[in-house]
């Protein structure tokens, strides 16, 4: 079974939508004034349940959001609608974005470029990107780094994560050292009637070696205008940072 298939309406009432909502709120606009660069048009992939395209859309920007999850967007789509905004959802594979030269701005946040689990996929995604973006627009993601799978991760193995008077929901962590992946199995209890419902998925996460991630953007035609391990904060990346964050710039103008 696809992940979030289940998961989606417990996951939009868990910490998760905090991360969208302050990139959104914050973090981003602050960034996107730093770099003086100024969008209309913004495409986010991996949407999710809409959080971050919402607020977006409230600051004036244009917006389309991708997810492959169908249920994910019917709840951005009910966000969208509770908020006012016009916002397009739509169900697509971020390993095959159907547009060209139409955004100033493609974003990919929360780590889901992670969820590609190979090299090719990964590489499809950014040229995705870059394809969709007009010529000096940006291409602004952030990815869970090797370290942050394996340690990080690993520093609570099982661990509630989330809890309600209807739920509860579990995560058991585990990392593939050969291949890089970190598994995360999710096991709810979500109240159903007098009964109880229970639910489990797999989330699989790959960790890249930041140089293939460079790599791979230099080689699809990407200036990488920056690195980071704290975008807020602009710090540069360490040994033990668990996030990368990068601005990619496509060239022209």
């Amino acid at each position: 079974m696809p992940v979030y298939d289940r998961f989606a309406s417990i996951y939009q009432r868990g910490p998760y939508v905090r991360f969208s909502q302050n990139l959104a709120e914050s973090v981003l606009p602050e960034y996107l004034g730093y770099l003086g660069f100024k969008p209309r048009d913004v495409l986010d992939m991996a949407c999710g349940e809409g959080s971050f395209a919402v607020i977006m859309a409230q600051q004036g920007y244009s917006v389309t959001g991708i997810d492959q999850s169908p249920q994910m967007i019917e709840l951005a789509k009910s966000r969208a609608h509770e908020a006012g905004q016009s916002v397009t959802f739509l169900v697509e594979d971020m390993r095959a974005i159907p547009y060209e030269n139409q955004f100033d701005l493609v974003t990919c946040f929360f780590d889901s470029l992670n969820y590609l689990l190979n090299i090719k996929d990964l590489h499809e995604a950014f040229a995705g990107a870059f394809r969709a973006l007009r010529p000096g627009g940006y291409f602004i993601f952030d990815m869970n780094t090797i370290y942050g799978l394996a340690v990080d991760w690993m520093r609570e193995e099982t661990y509630i994560q989330n809890e309600a008077d209807d739920f509860i929901e579990i995560h058991r962590q585990s990392f593939d050292y050969e291949n890089l992946v970190a598994a995360m199995e999710v096991t709810i209890f979500r109240q159903q009637g007098v009964g109880w419902e229970r639910i489990d998925e797999t989330h699989r996460e790959r960790g890249y070696p930041i140089a293939d991630i460079q790599f791979l953007l230099s080689e699809i035609g990407f200036e990488i205008a920056g690195m980071y391990g704290s975008l807020s904060k602009r710090t540069e990346v360490q040994e033990n940072s668990p996030r990368v964050w990068f601005a990619a710039r496509k060239p022209g103008r």
